[in-house]
């Protein structure tokens, strides 16, 4: 499974999906993280959204990183 893909799901059950990473760690998404994350995602470039998925994709660290980065960019735009 893509991270995409889990994401995509997430938003369509509305439920926690475990992702595993390419080093093997797993993260949860929820349905607010992938709120978030597609937020963002949506608004990049196409060469920006490979790499921001391929990040995502390869540990709990980078999606992490990913995630806070987003979640800032919402907050960012609330004010």
């Amino acid at each position: 499974m893509t991270i995409i893909k889990a994401i995509q799901e997430v938003l369509n059950s509305n439920d926690v999906v475990i992702f595993e990473t390419k080093n093997g760690s797993s993260i949860h998404i929820t349905p607010e993280n992938a709120e978030y994350i597609v937020s963002v995602h949506d608004h990049l470039t196409k060469s920006n959204q490979e790499k921001m998925r391929s990040l995502m994709e390869n540990s709990d660290e980078d999606y992490i990183r990913i995630l806070n980065f987003c979640e800032n960019q919402d907050a960012n735009e609330e004010e």
